[in-house]
């Protein structure tokens, strides 16, 4: 099949950006011939896989997504595709993988933590209203044949909001590579990663990967730290963002057991030296990085606002955070962990829920969405 692909960009911090690549090799890799539209992006070096420049004014977020909108919707019908398959929010598409989420209920679960003067400026916000406009136009105007969502907290969501028909929308989780994300790795690579940060070999190694800090719950797991009972720690964080504003809130008397990093390309290595992995996001629709770290054999603490709450089950695979702005449960749960034997088990568990989501699984479901489009099915 002809395929088209619509994201904005590609940045090894991005958990949605890492995953349209790796999904574009994969479905060259099927025999697919892959059209990819965006404004940045590093170049695939496959025979079947295409690059087509979206300009974009990058003035401000407001311009920015209204001409990529535009403009990538303008490029897509100048050639015929079988399937048309945006990753972002554009006029037209067949098919609108909602990896980010539904932007109304994000606004709603942020605008809990807002001061009212906040809320107000959020709500006026010409960006938050353009997204909005975008997205109801998908979800309830057409915009597009099939919505794929990324969970089924998604799909609930964007129900609650818009009250889309079960049949308009399909739910095909993300993929990982089993064999980049190993818990093999950590003989590889743990030793080294420890050591070049000075963490104690018998330290609780915590681990936090995301950027866009507010939303991934940056504030209430450095918030947490002051609450640890279980003994000797270390906070090892990866992600993009104001680390000075977030780190404010962290305890004196901690602040020497905490290591921030800018992205690196290497992450497998650093979840390869961790014991558990700590996301509390606020609003996640599912988080890549929560699947990269169980299939490295990692016990996750996430939140029950994640969309990876539909496949963690509490004490078994993961520990969910029922509340991710309470500093107190997040610190309960990452204390339940220090306790090696319970976190073993789990780790091992985590590893054998995480194979069950093989980046070949994705592409075949996918292709029953697109052969479903083109009345195939």
């Amino acid at each position: 099949m002809k395929i088209a692909i619509v994201r904005q960009k590609y940045a090894i911090y991005g958990g949605a950006e890492n995953f349209s690549s790796e999904y574009a090799v994969q479905l060259a890799r099927e025999g697919h011939e892959v059209h990819i539209f965006a404004n940045q992006w590093v170049p695939l070096d496959l025979l079947n896989v295409h690059f087509h420049k979206v300009p974009a004014l990058r003035l401000n977020s407001f311009f920015r997504q209204l001409t990529f909108a535009w403009a990538a919707s303008r490029l897509v019908r100048r050639e015929r595709f079988d399937v048309v398959q945006s990753h972002e929010r554009i006029w037209s598409q067949d098919i609108y993988r909602a990896g980010d989420g539904c932007h109304k209920e994000w606004l709603e679960r942020r605008s809990r933590g807002l001061p009212p003067w906040k809320r107000w400026t959020v709500a006026l916000s010409p960006f938050h209203w353009l997204v909005l406009k975008i997205e109801r136009a998908i979800f309830t105007g057409g915009g597009c044949k099939k919505i794929v969502a990324i969970s089924d907290m998604v799909k609930r969501d964007i129900q609650k909001h818009y009250r889309v028909p079960d049949g308009n929308i399909a739910v095909v989780y993300n993929g990982v590579s089993l064999e980049k994300f190993n818990p093999a790795n950590r003989a590889l690579y743990g030793e080294a990663v420890r050591e070049r940060f000075n963490v104690p070999k018998d330290a609780l190694l915590l681990l936090f990967v995301g950027s866009g800090f507010e939303r991934k719950g940056l504030e209430y797991l450095v918030r947490a730290l002051e609450y640890l009972k279980g003994g000797e720690w270390r906070l090892l964080a990866v992600g993009k963002g104001d680390w000075a504003r977030y780190l404010r809130w962290v305890p004196e008397k901690v602040r020497d057991r905490i290591v921030c990093l800018a992205p690196v390309r290497d992450i497998e290595k650093y979840y390869a030296a961790g014991d558990v992995f700590v996301l509390p996001s606020i609003y996640e629709p599912f988080g890549n990085a929560n699947l990269e770290a169980m299939a490295s054999g990692l016990p996750v603490v996430t939140s029950r606002c994640s969309g990876a709450a539909d496949i963690v089950r509490h004490k078994r695979d993961g520990l969910i955070v029922e509340n991710p702005a309470d500093p107190r449960e997040i610190a309960e749960n990452i204390n339940y962990l220090f306790d090696p034997a319970i976190r073993g088990e789990m780790g091992r568990q985590a590893r054998q829920l995480a194979e069950n989501f093989a980046p070949e699984k994705t592409v075949e479901a996918m292709a029953r969405v697109y052969r479903e489009i083109a009345g195939l099915s």
